[in-house]
């Protein structure tokens, strides 16, 4: 189905675009809406609080969701990248982006309620803040009189899977004084996961030989304290702190009964195993930034930042028949991280149409990993030796990064940047103890050209260096498949070059956006699985590989159009890859990596019978591919739906109904058995089918402000 699906939505949402493009422009020129104002050349769209008064919002997420393509979600990036500067989070506050990891500009977005905001700035084209070429940039300008606001969330979603309830509670209390604003947030929120899972596995000749019913409650539960402190000076200097402590509950209960289907089902249960798996997770972040002006076009930043994680797991599998040997296999582990970086950036502006930008950074990142694994042997539980288990791992890392901006023209600017990166990662443990240097040079060149007050070209070529996953580095166990996996002490980072194209055309009359891009990434040192001993695999680089696609966006108000009072925000992305395979020397796609993913949001409102909006969100992606030692797997996901309305009780109070997983989507999963023949070759043994569910889960929120 989805193979249909995915050319049928591409090709829908094109026809969409034109004719809602000719559409609009056979419309009648709309007045200007009060509040809302483009800048001369086009790149700045600014949103003064008078815009939204007539929705009467109560969070800045109110205000976002009135603007088409400005939403939360569709403005934090996905990925995690090196470092600070890498960091694509394309979220300003005040003009600064916020410094984190964890506490980045996506929760601070989340904690800001409307009366707090001054005006809401969408940029297009370069920032000396933001290291991205495509995004949208959102620059939330705060009030500096606004005072104190509190700000109350509750809900007390229900799982229709076994009727059990979570509740879920949030205050935030901020002050907005002139030249200094501050917040403290404090949230509970458990997320549950009533699951079921059906596993069938057949021989050659089709025949069923095995098959499993898991039921799995899958409980988590996060305690969260979010601090920010933000302080501007008359000098023009400007300091903010940011704080984060969370701690995490993770507690897993599977059951699986284990049967063969070709015998009578009275005798036909094989096992009947129960997984208790707890974990409990704490984190704490510290970042703060300075900044100072040396001249009127001269400014320093001094940015630091500390990370420290800790996350224990105590796992046990008992045998519930027989009785007489309860516990099979136990699992102790505990991964201890921690990251400090420094960054300091010299910008200059050296004349009207050029600026640039000097900087380092500094990081030290380590992992340190404790892996127990004890199994019944003869009836008595006996530890394992297992290679790679424990150890640290450090890695020491610099960067000299240095942009320059250049505007030739008044419709055309260029950006040039060049930064080089050099690493030490050491591996210290029984087994292991390794150390290699890493140097990378990482150009970007981008340029952006307003080819008219409405239509703007971009075009960018980046080197890109990915992040390493310590966690890769040492041995672990698989979570659905409860496999061992090998760590790979000699893993290198996902390199690429990347080359982009897209225009990005504003519609008449503040009608919404259309962005469509086109991307091609030559990929070195891609990312798969390798056999470690014949038996095992491990996370390793399996050579080079190509990825290139499209996406299209689209954002439109359709109050805008005389039509009725909603916005909708869509996208479609469309991609191809391929990598040689390392087992069998043949081409096949990137793992892990879905060949499209669509995404649709829309938000009415309604002022009469509910006084409040209805909306909805959708997203789906393709088929994920796993290649591995001695299977090949097919993951497929059903799409996601969430429906909503809310109502407004009070002028600060509002009540909201939603459902998520409104489709009950289902998860399946092909898997081929693979085997060794005598001469290497890997060829068919077998398959097995797997499907999973959960399901739906209804909310009542209410959320206030005083």
């Amino acid at each position: 189905m989805s193979r249909f699906l995915s050319p049928v939505l591409e090709a829908a949402l094109v026809l969409i675009t034109f004719s809602l493009t000719f559409t609009v422009q056979a419309q009648p020129t709309l007045l200007e809406p009060s509040g809302r104002t483009v800048s001369a050349d086009g790149t700045k769209t600014t949103y003064e609080a008078i815009f939204f008064a007539q929705y009467s919002p109560l969070f800045l997420n109110d205000m976002l969701q009135r603007i088409p393509g400005a939403s939360i979600s569709d403005s934090v990036a996905t990925s995690e990248r090196r470092g600070l500067r890498g960091n694509e989070d394309a979220i300003l506050i005040n003009g600064q982006q916020i410094t984190g990891k964890d506490s980045g500009g996506a929760s601070a977005l989340q904690r800001i309620t409307a009366n707090q905001v001054l005006r809401i700035e969408i940029l297009r084209g370069s920032s000396s803040e933001v290291q991205t070429t495509t995004e949208r940039i959102i620059n939330v300008i705060l009030r500096e009189d606004s005072g104190d606001t509190l700000t109350i969330t509750a809900a007390l979603p229900n799982y229709t899977n076994d009727g059990s309830a979570r509740p879920i509670v949030g205050l935030t209390y901020a002050v907005n004084e002139p030249n200094r604003n501050y917040s403290i947030a404090l949230n509970s929120n458990p997320i549950y996961r009533p699951w079921q899972r059906t596993k069938v596995t057949s021989n050659l000749s089709g025949q069923d030989i095995l098959s499993s019913v898991e039921s799995e409650q899958h409980d988590r539960y996060t305690i969260q304290a979010n601090g920010r402190y933000e302080r501007s000076f008359d000098t023009g200097s400007r300091l903010q702190f940011n704080g984060l402590w969370s701690w995490l509950i993770n507690n897993r209960e599977r059951r699986e009964v284990l049967r063969d289907p070709r015998q009578p089902r009275q005798v036909n249960q094989l096992s009947d195993n129960l997984e208790i798996d707890k974990r409990d997770e704490f984190t704490v972040e510290l970042s703060a930034d300075y900044s100072f002006p040396l001249s009127e076009s001269d400014t320093v930043t001094l940015l630091a930042l500390v990370n420290w994680e800790k996350e224990n797991r105590d796992r046990d599998v008992f045998d519930l028949e027989p009785l007489d040997e309860p516990v099979i296999a136990r699992q102790l582990r505990e991964d201890v991280k921690t990251e400090t970086i420094a960054r300091g950036t010299y910008d200059r502006r050296i004349s009207s149409t050029v600026s640039g930008q000097v900087g380092l950074e500094g990081a030290l990142n380590t992992q340190k990993t404790d892996f127990d694994l004890s199994t019944v042997i003869d009836g008595e539980l006996v530890p394992l030796a297992i290679f790679n288990s424990d150890g640290k791992i450090t890695e020491y890392r610099g960067e000299a990064f240095s942009t320059l901006r250049w505007r030739p023209w008044g419709t055309v600017e260029a950006e040039f940047g060049l930064a080089a990166e050099a690493s030490r990662i050491t591996q210290n443990s029984a087994d292991v103890n390794s150390a290699r240097s890493l140097f990378f040079v990482k150009p970007t060149f981008n340029v952006y050209w307003d080819v008219t007050l409405r239509d703007k070209l971009f075009f960018s070529v980046a080197r890109d260096v990915g992040q390493l996953n310590f966690g890769n580095f040492v041995a672990t166990i698989t979570q659905v498949d409860q496999e061992l996996e090998a760590g790979n002490p000699d893993l290198k980072p996902v390199k690429s070059w990347d080359y982009e194209i897209g225009l990005e055309h504003r519609l008449a009359d503040g009608v919404g956006v259309v962005t469509g891009r086109a991307f091609y990434r030559d990929v070195q040192d891609a990312r798969g699985r390798l056999s470690f001993n014949g038996l095992v695999s491990q996370i390793g680089n399996i050579g080079g590989g190509t990825e290139y696609g499209a996406e299209v966006e689209i954002g439109l108000d359709f109050s805008r159009l005389g039509w009725w009072d909603g916005v909708l925000s869509a996208d479609y992305m469309h991609r191809k890859t391929s990598v040689v395979d390392p087992f069998d020397n043949v081409t096949r796609r990137f793992g892990f990596t879905p060949d499209w993913k669509t995404s649709v949001e829309y938000r009415h409102d309604v002022r009469t019978i509910i006084d409040g909006h209805i909306s909805f969100n959708y997203s789906q992606f393709g088929a994920r591919f796993v290649n591995d030692i001695d299977k090949q797997d097919r993951l497929k996901e059903g799409g996601s739906l969430t429906l909503s309305i809310e109502h407004r009780l009070f002028e600060n109070v509002r009540i909201n109904f939603s459902t998520n997983n409104f489709l009950n989507r289902k998860t399946t999963r092909a898997r081929e058995i693979l085997a060794f023949t005598p001469d290497g070759a890997r060829v068919l043994n077998g398959a097995r089918h797997d499907r999973s569910q959960w399901g739906r889960i209804y909310n009542v929120f209410i959320r206030a402000t005083f």
